[in-house]
């Protein structure tokens, strides 16, 4: 029950696309602070994704609402969708 509750808490960032690299897996995005990942300025990072699928559900100057987890290699985005 544990991971459940923490999964739900976890804040879904504002964020737009800004570059899709298909081949890498990875995505820019320019957000706001996101206190999960530890950040408190606004920032535009390059992530890369968990599931290279979710680079077809959106586009460059998509709004979108993101969820990343800090990996060894960077930050992974987990879950990606388009704001509402």
């Amino acid at each position: 029950a544990t991971l459940a509750t923490t999964a739900l808490s976890a804040e879904l960032i504002q964020g737009e696309v800004k570059k899709i690299d298909d081949g890498a897996g990875k995505i820019t995005l320019k957000h706001g602070p996101a206190k999960s990942l530890g950040m408190d300025e606004p920032m535009t990072m390059v992530y890369r994704v968990k599931d290279p699928a979710m680079l077809q559900q959106v586009k460059v100057g998509d709004k979108v609402e993101f969820e990343a987890e800090e990996a060894g290699s960077g930050f992974t985005v987990t879950k990606l969708q388009k704001a509402k």
